[in-house]
């Protein structure tokens, strides 16, 4: 640190100490930590919303094992990759039609959503209807 540094710290650290709940201007009601926003989110918010990612996750990590291999692929390969395969890769690979894939991914798909609703449900994360 140079001197003119270390002249400013030190007048800092001597001023006056202010508190956050004194007003900005004598005779105001506007206080200095109205200025102080947090634009964060809630803690709570946070860790409810954490809980309900991983609860779901939990889900669907559960209703895959509902479906057979070629569906859990099929599944994977269209929906859950980051690049997601189309279906005349996986008609080529699986020597089948696109149609046929589009109905494995459909059934298999619906299988999973009846899976995870009858799980939440049961866990009470969903109402019954």
């Amino acid at each position: 640190m140079d001197t003119d540094e270390v002249v400013n710290m030190n007048r800092r650290l001597m001023g006056q100490e202010k508190s956050l709940n004194d007003p900005i201007k004598k005779g105001e009601t506007e206080e200095w930590q109205d200025w102080l926003v947090d634009d964060s989110l809630d803690q709570e918010l946070l860790v409810s919303q954490q809980q309900e990612y991983n609860d779901k996750k939990e889900l669907l990590k559960n209703a895959m094992n509902i479906l057979n291999d070629r569906e859990k692929a099929i599944i994977v390969a269209r929906r859950l990759n980051e690049n997601p395969s189309t279906l005349e890769e996986l008609s080529k690979k699986y020597k089948i039609s696109r149609e046929r894939i589009r109905q494995i991914e459909t059934k298999a798909f619906e299988k999973l959503q009846k899976s995870m609703i009858n799980a939440s449900q049961s866990k009470n994360l969903l109402p019954k209807n």
